[in-house]
């Protein structure tokens, strides 16, 4: 499925800003554009230009009152994806420094898990 414009704008610069990461791998993944390290979700851009962020557990209480952050859901019955996942609203992602600080959360957490 191509992406939506939103959601090729915000991938093209979630790619430029993790160009840095040297095993960075670029997916398509249950209708987002994943991007992984060492095989695991470091973010995912879904077709609204949502961001999926996973982030240390001890954190996630306070960075899901950053502005329009909330805990990730999944499917149709809105199911909690867990402890550590957050979604951000593309409309909170409109400058480079807002989307590095999301990206930054997630990158933390992923280099903690090994």
């Amino acid at each position: 499925m191509p992406l939506s414009e939103a959601q090729g704008e915000l991938t093209d610069r979630v790619r430029a800003l993790l160009a840095d990461e040297p095993d960075l791998e670029e997916k398509a993944m249950f209708g987002s554009r994943a991007f992984l390290l060492d095989e695991k979700i470091v973010v995912a851009v879904f077709r609204d230009a949502s961001l999926l962020v996973r982030v240390h557990v001890e954190e996630a209480a306070s960075l899901v009152l950053e502005p329009g952050a909330s805990p990730a859901v999944m499917g149709p019955q809105r199911r909690e994806m867990g402890p550590g996942w957050l979604l951000v609203d593309h409309d909170h992602l409109d400058d480079d420094t807002r989307l590095l600080f999301w990206l930054d959360a997630a990158r933390d957490f992923r280099r903690g898990q090994g």
